[in-house]
């Protein structure tokens, strides 16, 4: 991805006019620029860092001079001005780095995007404003996403509400000296109502309890009502980190497509749900998943189709996990393989490998959802259903485990002539493997998002599990540096055309 402050970019929007400015006229920013200017200060609406399209700590001129200092100062304050609109275009419509150097593999989508062409419309237009909006995804959970993002924005300019330590758990009835500072801070969370506010001082009661379950619920956290260690480590989190939750969700957002040819499957690591879309973009079926160990084999972020559905399907065992785990397994035990269902396979010329049988042993479950791809990852069900009971559910080697493969493969075969929700139960307990082409490959992305509004405008933070939004801050940081001295080398070589 080309930052905008590349020098040949910024030079490709003057050039065409022979290097006459786009924001100033007569000694003066046209209303353009300044209405520009506006936009600018307000990205960290946007979920964008305000220091990469800072244009000048000097007063905005806006009256006609013939000082060669004052030419000098409008002529600077043009070309930053240019860097930084040429920049928060590509941004908000690409984002700000390649997804594939945080290791997310998703379709590039950018190619054919002029900023340049765009940025001359803008110099004209009579709303700025406006004209980046259009370049923001459509998907109502971004614009849900950028809605929390203000609401907590604004939180975070309020005092900070400290809540007092425990030594113990505190339960509904106990005695807890941070009662009143609890109940302030659900309320600014609004996991309490403010019909809440009048009640007893210093006792963790029945309301307490239901604002605590619920703020429980939004982090990812067993909503019991007891509070724990968890629960306020959780409470006690700056209100500036949930700020750059909300706004790592928008990045990774613009990395997406912005249409697809069907509605899409989205599977989001960090929160173990799955939901698929309707037409409109919003959710039709949603439930729990299994994803990859955080500890090992995680489950990559990445977009594909789900191209068939195979009913009773076999496990063909991965190599590493054939020779780390089931090979030892066989050598303690001699009828390994029989207890579990395991056969092997044997192939002239080539190495034998293990698969399990289909049927209700099997590791797959009844359904498998294929897409194909380079890491070997596929949807499936589980004969294992009490997992799905947990609160945190990274527990497999990579692929997705799906908690109603019955309703996926329903909705999956939609426009599948006959394959009623009767027909897909009885082949999934019928006597053979059986594979179904679908009419319409389905999108589907395996996304990374710890902090979101859902569609009941409800806002979740959920943990970090795989560290990437570290790996995303770090990068974005990074980029910051880069871009800030990367900006005074092309002010510098643009400011000698002018």
């Amino acid at each position: 991805m080309v930052d905008p402050s590349n020098a040949r970019l910024v030079d490709a929007f003057y050039r065409p006019c022979g290097y006459a400015a786009a924001w100033v006229f007569r000694g003066s920013l046209t209303p353009a620029a300044v209405a520009m200017l506006d936009v600018l200060k307000k990205v960290p609406e946007e979920g964008l860092n305000l220091e990469d399209y800072v244009i000048s700590q000097a007063p905005v001129p806006t009256t006609a001079t013939n000082s060669v200092d004052r030419v000098s100062e409008l002529a600077i304050m043009e070309i930053k001005l240019t860097i930084a609109a040429l920049r928060l275009a590509t941004d908000l419509y690409c984002g700000r780095i390649d997804p594939h150097s945080v290791h997310a593999d998703l379709v590039p989508h950018c190619q054919d995007f002029s900023p340049t062409e765009f940025l001359w419309h803008v110099s004209q237009a009579v709303s700025p404003a406006r004209e980046y909006e259009s370049l923001e995804p459509i998907a109502p959970g971004y614009q849900r996403t950028k809605q929390a993002l203000r609401n907590y924005l604004v939180l975070a300019q309020m005092s900070p509400i400290n809540l007092p330590r425990f030594t113990e758990l505190v339960h509904v009835g106990d005695e807890y000296e941070g009662a009143e500072s609890l109940r302030s801070l659900l309320l600014r969370y609004g996991d309490l109502p403010p019909s809440q506010q009048q009640v007893a001082l210093n006792v963790y009661d029945e309301s307490l309890v239901r604002g605590v379950k619920s703020f429980q619920l939004r982090h990812g956290l067993d909503p019991n009502g007891t509070l724990n260690r968890e629960t306020y480590n959780q409470l006690t989190i700056p209100v500036s980190y949930r700020v750059a939750q909300l706004a790592m969700t928008l990045e990774r957002w613009r990395w997406v497509s912005r249409t697809f040819a069907e509605p899409p499957v989205v599977v989001n690591i960090p929160e173990f749900k799955l939901r698929a879309y309707d037409a409109t973009l919003h959710v039709a079926l949603a439930m729990k998943v299994i994803v990859g160990g955080a500890y090992h084999r995680r489950t990559p972020v990445f977009e594909n189709q789900i191209s068939s559905v195979i009913f009773r399907p076999y496990w063909n065992i991965p190599p590493s996990i054939q020779r780390h785990e089931i090979e030892p397994a066989m050598r303690r035990d001699p009828h390994y393989l029989q207890k579990h269902g395991y056969e092997v396979v044997r192939e002239k010329g080539r190495k034998s490998r293990i698969r399990q049988l289909p049927g209700d042993r099997n590791a797959l479950g009844l359904v498998k959802f294929s897409l194909p791809n380079t890491y070997n990852v596929y949807l499936h069900g589980t004969p294992v259903q009490s997992l799905f009971d947990r609160t945190r559910r990274d527990f497999s080697h990579g692929c997705i485990r799906v908690a109603e493969p019955t309703a996926l493969a329903q909705w999956v075969l939609r426009r599948n002539t006959g394959w009623t929700k009767e027909k897909i139960v009885e082949t999934m307990y019928g006597s053979r493997t059986m594979s179904a082409e679908v009419a319409r490959p389905i999108p589907i992305l395996i996304v990374y998002a710890t902090g979101f509004a859902a569609e009941d405008d409800t806002v979740y933070f959920l943990a970090d599990i795989y560290e990437q939004d570290l790996a995303l801050a770090v990068k974005l940081r990074s980029l910051t540096i880069s871009r800030r001295i990367e900006d005074d080398k092309v002010t510098s070589v643009l400011f000698s055309k002018h």
